[in-house]
């Protein structure tokens, strides 16, 4: 049993669940949803550390059983205040940032939204699938998702995704299309490798460099979207695959599991760069490769 079972999130006030994803601030020993400390950037009760506030199972704000009480410091009690069980809700009431659609509240609420949009999928699953940076890729998936004018948008500025290609890539778990930018990036290699000649006038070195320029702002770009399309292919062919409840917290946290990063496959996609321009430069005869990229 997760020891953390039923306790209160501070964030989203909600309970927390035995396959909940916690993580737990590392001061006052408060836990939280990944998701919930990840949007926050803190602890939700970072204010109170100064006082020497210590999680003991419960929340401040939260009614605590009286053989609980006993040999709790009187300072972290005095934050408590009476609210009956009724008050303590097992869904998210968001109610500290507010609950329009235009508050943080509102924001973290459409994170959770687990209806299906005109994709297939809910905003819950892709904000599962993604794992980490729950507060850049909502608002990337919210842009994708959403028409305006009855176009929907397709760009949005992710630059890890151009200038750590295609590390990056391989890191979000996208093998194949980390492949073909790994590809498309050797392309001037392969040029100014075996034809050091062309490479040499300066109208092919300034076209050769124009070229990499390009593929950093498209990559940068349009990298997100690349990413949203993967993600919602495989999100519906996880979905398919699974054998229980999909509106459960244990599919919701296998999701997690399916899409979260990989840093591992992120230095294999860097040897696989690396290994490839020395096979071109050995090919070509030469020891050192007369451009730098990226």
């Amino acid at each position: 049993m997760n020891r953390f079972e039923n306790k209160l999130c501070p964030v989203c006030r909600a309970r927390f669940t035995d396959k909940a994803d916690v993580v737990v601030c590392p001061i006052c020993g408060t836990p939280h949803h990944r998701v919930c400390y990840e949007i926050k950037g803190e602890c939700s009760l970072n204010e109170l550390h100064e006082s020497g506030f210590v999680w003991n199972g419960y929340l401040p704000d939260e009614p605590v059983p009286s053989d609980a009480n006993e040999g709790v410091n009187a300072e972290i009690t005095d934050f408590s205040e009476s609210k009956t069980d009724e008050n303590v809700s097992d869904e998210p009431t968001f109610s500290m940032f507010g609950d329009d659609d235009a508050s943080f509240g509102g924001f973290f609420k459409m994170l959770r939204d687990p209806a299906l949009g005109e994709d297939g999928v809910s905003m819950r699953e892709l904000t599962s699938y993604s794992a980490t940076s729950p507060f850049h890729y909502g608002k990337a998936f919210e842009a994708f998702r959403t028409k305006i004018g009855g176009k929907k948008r397709r760009v949005y500025f992710n630059f890890a995704s151009g200038f750590l290609a295609p590390a990056f890539q391989f890191y979000r778990k996208m093998d194949v299309f980390g492949l073909i930018v790994t590809v498309i990036m050797l392309i001037p290699t392969s040029i100014a490798t075996f034809y050091p000649a062309f490479y040499q006038t300066s109208a092919a070195y300034y076209l050769l460099n124009l070229f990499n320029i390009a593929l950093l702002i498209v990559l940068s770009a349009y990298g997100d979207y690349f990413y949203y399309r993967h993600a919602v292919k495989s999100i519906i062919k996880f979905r398919g695959n699974y054998k229980g409840d999909t509106q459960s917290e244990e599919y919701f946290a296998a999701l997690a599991e399916k899409g979260r990063p990989s840093f591992l496959r992120a230095f294999i996609g860097f040897l696989i760069l690396m290994f490839l321009m020395g096979g071109i430069m050995w090919l070509s005869g030469n020891v050192y490769s007369p451009i730098g990229l990226f």
